[in-house]
C-alpha cells in the first residue's frame, strides 16, 4: 500500500518539476570511520539564471553582505545580510512567506507551489537570545527529501539575515519501493559487515537526490559494537544496494545541587601535576552520579562512598571514575557560563571501555561518551581533561545542530571541540599525557601554522585542525571571554548536514552581528582571509562588490 500511494502520487510531482528545471566522534582517526574519497575540487560554473534573479532585484542585490553557491554554482548555499522587511508576529509564518515569496531563489519546483505549502515541513522553530532560527525540510506526500533543507534566520529587529540553503532539482525518480523498513535494515547490516549492535535500529524512507535524478531510498540508522559506531546507511529501496555509509559517532582522540563530595583527580593530567583533592559539585547518590554526569566503570561496579568521599589511587579502578567526573563538571559548567542549557541531563560516562581500547569517544544516538584505558598509541584517556573536554564538545554540539561526521562540516565538528577543550584548558594543545607513550609532545596544537585549502588532508581530525586554529586565532586577537561566546552563539546558524567552513565564517559572523553589533566583523574576516578560506572560496563566493559590478556591466547577458 505505501508503494502504490508514493508512486502514483509523486508521478504529479515529477510531471510538473520536468517543465522547470547529512554518529561516534573520537578523539583521534578511528579504524572504523569512515574513509573521505579525496578528489579535486570541481570547476564552479554559476548559474547564470539565478544570478540574473539576485543582481536584477536592486533592493535583495543592495543589502547582501555575502551570497554563497553550491560547489557546482548551480544552488543557493547561503546568503548573508540584511534580506528583508522587519517581519512581526509569528516568525515561523514569516519565515514561510519568505520562502515561498522568494520561490526561484530557494529553487522551489512549479508543482509544489501549485500545490499549496505543505510540502515546507518545520523542522526547527526556536527562539535563542532573540533570534529566530525556522528550518524547512521537503517533504512529499509524508516523505523527506534526503538533506534538502532550506534554513532562514531572523535576527532579533525582526530582519532575515541569513538564509542556509535550497531544493535539489528532481526531474525523474529512477527507482521505485520494492522492498519494507525491515528488509533495508538488514541489506544495511549485511552491506557494513555489523556482526553485534548496542542498540535498536531505524529506517526511515526518503528521496534521495544526484544530478538531477531521484531514487527511493531507506536512511538506516544503526548502533553497533561489531565494528563499533553509529552507522547512517542508504540503502537503494528497489535494488538493496548501498548508496552511502557514513560512521556518525565521534571519536576523540549552578545551584541546585544535590550533595557536595571529594575526589583524588588530575587537574590537568599527570604530566602537569600531582593529584589533588578537589570538591565534586552536582552528586546526586553515593556512586559518581549526579545532575550532569553518570560515570560507569565497565570493568567493576562503581565505586561507593556514603559521605561523598572518592579518595583513590591514581592505580585503582575507580580512580577515572571521579576523574572523568570532575572534568565533566567543569565543562557542563562552562558551556553553562556561555548561556547553554540543553544538557540538564546526567551524560553517561563509561570508562575503562573494551579491552585496551586505543581511543575516547562521543555516541550520539546513545549520548555516552567511552574512555579507553590505551595501548599502542595512547596512555590512560580518562586522565586527561582536554580529552573529556573534547569529546563533550561533541555532545553539547549535537544539542544544537546535526552535521555529518565527514569532509568540512566534519572537520567543523572537531574543530569547535578542540576549541572549546582549550580554551576551558587554557592552553592551544590536546593530548600532551594520553600521546607520551608515542614520544609525542601533542596530539594536536592548534597555533599550528596550517593554511586552506593546500593542508587538507580529507580527514576530519587532521582538517579539523585548521577550523580550530581559526578559532584560536580569533581567541588571540579578541581575549577568550569574547570568542568562546561568540564561537558558541554561532553554532545557532550553522546549517543541518554538510556545512563548509565558508558556513562556518557566515554563522561567525552573524553571531557577531545579534551578539557585538558586528564590532568584530573586520578581525573576523581577516583572520579567515589569513588562513586561506575565503580566497580558496572565490569561485562561488559572492561579495556585494562582485554583484554590483554584475549589475553595472550586464555580464550575464553576454
Amino acid at each position: 500500500m505505501r508503494k502504490s500511494r508514493i508512486t502514483i502520487s509523486f508521478a504529479a510531482f515529477i510531471a510538473f518539476a520536468a517543465l522547470c528545471a547529512s554518529p561516534v566522534f573520537s578523539f583521534d582517526v578511528s579504524p572504523t570511520q569512515s574513509k573521505a574519497v579525496v578528489s579535486k575540487k570541481k570547476q564552479v560554473v554559476s548559474s547564470k539564471k539565478l544570478l540574473s534573479e539576485i543582481v536584477s532585484d536592486d533592493s535583495l542585490r543592495s543589502n547582501i553582505e555575502m551570497l554563497v553557491l553550491t560547489d557546482g554554482g548551480e544552488r543557493l548555499s547561503s546568503l548573508r545580510g540584511n534580506l528583508s522587511e522587519p517581519f512581526s508576529g509569528n516568525m515561523e509564518t514569516a519565515a514561510r512567506d519568505y520562502v515561498l515569496n522568494n520561490s526561484k531563489l530557494f529553487n522551489l519546483p512549479a508543482s509544489t507551489l501549485n500545490s499549496g505549502n505543505d510540502f515546507l515541513k518545520t523542522v526547527r522553530n526556536e527562539q535563542i537570545n532573540g533570534v529566530s532560527h525556522i528550518s524547512f525540510a521537503w517533504n512529499i506526500d509524508g516523505v523527506n527529501v534526503y538533506n534538502a533543507l532550506i534554513e532562514i534566520h531572523i535576527g532579533k529587529n525582526g530582519v532575515v539575515q541569513l538564509a542556509n540553503g535550497s531544493f535539489p532539482t528532481i526531474k525523474e525518480v529512477a527507482n521505485s519501493v520494492s522492498i519494507s523498513s525491515t528488509e533495508a535494515l538488514e541489506a544495511a547490516k549485511s552491506a557494513a559487515s555489523l556482526k553485534t549492535l548496542r542498540g535498536k535500529a531505524r529506517s526511515e524512507l526518503t528521496l534521495f537526490c544526484e544530478s538531477e535524478k531521484a531514487r527511493w531510498a531507506y536512511v538506516v540508522k544503526i548502533p553497533a559494537s561489531d565494528p563499533l559506531g553509529d552507522w547512517e546507511i542508504l540503502i537503494d529501496a528497489e535494488t538493496r544496494h548501498e548508496i552511502s555509509r557514513l560512521n556518525q559517532m565521534r571519536f576523540a582522540f549552578r545551584e541546585g545541587l544535590e550533595a557536595e563530595g571529594v575526589g583524588s583527580v588530575y587537574v590537568n593530567h599527570p604530566s602537569a601535576g600531582p593529584v589533588e583533592n578537589v570538591k565534586l559539585y552536582h552528586l546526586t547518590s553515593n556512586t559518581l552520579k549526579g545532575e550532569y554526569a553518570n560515570v560507569v566503570n565497565e570493568d567493576t561496579p562503581s565505586g561507593i562512598s556514603e559521605t561523598h568521599e572518592h579518595i583513590y589511587d591514581p592505580n585503582d579502578t575507580h580512580f577515572d571514575e571521579a576523574n572523568v567526573y570532575f572534568y565533566i563538571s567543569n565543562i557542563h559548567d562552562y558551556f553553562w557560563s556561555l548561556g547553554f542549557r540543553r544538557m540538564e541531563f546526567p551524560m553517561t560516562a563509561i570508562v575503562h571501555y573494551g579491552t585496551n581500547y586505543d581511543n575516547a569517544g562521543f555516541s550520539m544516538w546513545e549520548e555516552a561518551l567511552i574512555f579507553g584505558d590505551g595501548a599502542v598509541k595512547f596512555f590512560d584517556l580518562a586522565k586527561e581533561e582536554t580529552v573529556t573536554y573534547h569529546e563533550y564538545g561533541h555532545a553539547h554540539l549535537a544539542e544544537i545542530v546535526s552535521l555529518n561526521y565527514s569532509a568540512e562540516s566534519g572537520a567543523m565538528d572537531e574543530g569547535q571541540a578542540d576549541y572549546f577543550a582549550c580554551s576551558l584548558s587554557n592552553d592551544p594543545k590536546l593530548g600532551e599525557y594520553v600521546c607520551g607513550k608515542s614520544g609525542k609532545p601533542w596530539l594536536r596544537n592548534l597555533t599550528d601554522k596550517l593554511h586552506y585549502p593546500e593542508d587538507i588532508k580529507n580527514e576530519v581530525h587532521q582538517d579539523g585542525k585548521i577550523w580550530g586554529a581559526t578559532l584560536w586565532d580569533l581567541r588571540i586577537s579578541l581575549g577568550a571571554k569574547i570568542t568562546d561566546q561568540l564561537v558558541e552563539n554561532s553554532l545557532y546558524y550553522l546549517k543541518n548536514g554538510g556545512p563548509t567552513f565558508i558556513d562556518g565564517y557566515n554563522s561567525i559572523m552573524e553571531a557577531d552581528r545579534e551578539t557585538f553589533g558586528g564590532a568584530h566583523s573586520d578581525t573576523i574576516t581577516k583572520i579567515f582571509n589569513n588562513r586561506g578560506i575565503l580566497k580558496a572560496h572565490a569561485e562561488e563566493v559572492f561579495t556585494p562588490s562582485d554583484l554590483k559590478t554584475m549589475a553595472t556591466f550586464n555580464l550575464l547577458y553576454k
